[in-house]
């Protein structure tokens, strides 16, 4: 059936128009920034588009630094934690949501209290965790600290309450074990919010800054968003062009995810029942 337009329909698209665009200036203008000079940048006389096309922005920003290296440690951590949240933070979500055990509502309560502790908090004693464990300088040690979030357990754990406690039941009569249950019954009925964590999770990790270089010492181990810090030169300062290139060759894989997970990250928020 076809909507009737309406003046308020047109208003409302107007609206979403006007935030899109500011939303998307900042990312335009370090996409159009990466290919102009150095002199072009910032000027008073503001214009987006470059008056000479510099491609060699991004040679000049990827020989910088040892970028490929950074990639790949980068990618490594990010998997880490991908997996890593959506096997504990789904399991554990299962288990507030649908397991019944002696203090489970004190436990989550505990559980959500800490999302109120910052993270800088906990730098120094994971990092005399991660140096007792011999993690310094490997990717696991990168990522424990995104091993699990108590945000995408209560995402998860929303989602799976929705699912009926007789399906379960039914499940548990036809002979399924509590973790067949979870594999068969509870996790394909919600792919939607495992996809929402997955994403999520590879945010957290690839935007990561302040603890990957606090557990790493050495440039073959150290990931993207530490890289950038080699574009700025004590003797010449930032030189924007280049990092703007920077920036953009670390945004392409989050935002390619981004555009292929998209249905599922809006399908997981809205059946996680989170506004």
């Amino acid at each position: 059936m076809k909507k009737k337009f309406t003046w308020k329909v047109l208003v409302r698209h107007l609206v979403l128009i006007a935030c899109a665009a500011v939303i998307l200036f900042p990312f335009l203008w370090m996409f159009f920034a990466s290919f102009k000079e150095e002199s072009e940048v910032f000027v008073e006389d503001f214009h987006l588009l470059p008056e000479t096309w510099r491609f060699q922005n991004y040679l000049d920003a990827w020989n910088a630094a040892p970028f490929g290296s950074f990639y790949i440690n980068s990618i490594k951590a990010a998997l880490i934690s991908v997996v890593c949240q959506t096997c504990f933070c789904s399991m554990a979500a299962y288990a507030f949501a649908k397991i019944e055990f002696a203090g489970k509502r004190l436990l989550f309560s505990l559980m959500l209290a800490m999302m109120i502790l910052p993270e800088e908090a906990a730098i120094i004693p994971n990092y005399l965790l991660a140096q007792k464990l011999g993690l310094v300088n490997t990717s696991f040690g990168i990522a424990m600290t995104t091993l699990v979030s108590v945000f995408n357990i209560f995402l998860l754990r929303q989602t799976f309450m929705s699912i009926p406690n007789d399906l379960i039941q039914s499940a548990r009569l036809d002979g399924c074990s509590m973790l067949q249950v979870f594999r068969h019954v509870a996790v394909p009925n919600a792919k939607g919010s495992m996809a929402t964590v997955a994403l999520l999770s590879f945010l957290t990790s690839w935007n990561n800054y302040m603890w990957p270089y606090m557990v790493t010492d050495q440039n073959q181990y150290r990931t993207l968003q530490i890289g950038l810090k080699y574009l700025i030169k004590p003797d010449a300062g930032p030189q924007w062009p280049m990092i703007m290139a920077a920036s953009t060759i670390i945004l392409l894989p989050v935002m390619l995810l981004f555009v292929f997970l998209q249905k599922y990250f809006v399908q997981g928020m809205l059946t996680s029942g989170i506004k």
